[in-house]
């Protein structure tokens, strides 16, 4: 799942960051609706699904949500959360 979310401290309405979830639900709608609510975006965008072994890499258990890239944000430590 990718997001856009707008940087607080710009004046520019289209001075944004991409940040890119892996979330560990099988309900797509629910996939949108932890990321938007984890983030606080407006809207998102659904990549692809994500195989269970790729989850499993990650350290992410059914229901949780995990920030995979943000490209202000660099390394990324990963940390599952769980909603």
């Amino acid at each position: 799942m990718t997001v856009a979310i707008f940087k607080k401290d710009s004046d520019d309405d289209e001075d944004f960051r991409h940040v890119t979830y892996a979330v560990a639900v099988t309900d797509l709608a629910e996939a949108v609706k932890l990321t938007l609510k984890d983030c606080g975006a407006k809207a998102a965008m659904l990549n692809c699904p994500i195989e269970k072994e790729q989850l499993q890499r990650l350290g992410v258990e059914p229901g949780e949500l995990i920030a995979i890239h943000d490209d202000e944000v660099d390394p990324i430590i990963p940390r599952p959360r769980r909603h």
